[in-house]
């Protein structure tokens, strides 16, 4: 208990001795909002769709972006939980966000993968399982809006596809949600 107290005694003095600008260019934004599930099925208005709550870390990585031209190229880790019953998710993979030169808008793009919490509570046997549809793919898109104090109101549309790998044709889920971020 003592080498433990002391271990997180040392940690605490390491981190706060460390400049407060160094600490927080390691992770320099944070979103979190709301989605609707499945609106690729039509009626995107309906507001019983809504049923899911997201969080998204965005990561600097200053080696990602010395190629890039226009943008700023970070890795993402996410996750999605679902308060309706549906599979929640967890996501990882790379954005790309691009500036307006004047305006204070931006949009991104973003790929990777997701895990769904389908692959650890499906029946042994069930499709849900199968690779490409409990680990597959994730592709999304946004537009926002950057406020005062570095925070932004995102809108995000996301596709999660399967290629027909959950036993059934083409079950992909398309969303769309609102998010408000924050940048340090």
């Amino acid at each position: 208990m003592r080498s433990l107290i002391a271990s997180l005694s040392l940690l605490l003095a390491l981190l706060a001795a460390m400049p407060a600008q160094a600490q927080m260019t390691f992770l320099p934004e944070i979103r979190a909002g709301i989605s609707a599930r499945g609106v690729d099925t039509g009626n995107l208005l309906d507001a019983n769709r809504i049923g899911d709550a997201n969080v998204e870390l965005l990561f600097t990585a200053p080696d990602l972006n010395a190629w890039t031209v226009i943008g700023e190229l970070r890795p993402h880790l996410g996750a999605t939980m679902s308060f309706r019953g549906q599979d929640s998710y967890g996501y990882a993979g790379l954005s790309w966000t691009v500036q307006a030169p004047i305006l204070p808008v931006f949009v991104e793009a973003s790929a990777g993968g997701v895990l769904r919490s389908s692959m650890f509570n499906a029946p042994q046997n069930d499709p849900a399982r199968n690779l490409g549809c409990g680990v597959g793919l994730r592709v999304a898109g946004s537009v926002g809006i950057n406020l005062p104090l570095g925070a932004s109101v995102i809108a995000t549309a996301e596709h999660l596809p399967d290629f027909g790998a959950c036993g059934t044709p083409q079950r992909a889920n398309t969303n769309v949600g609102i998010r408000l971020g924050f940048r340090f």
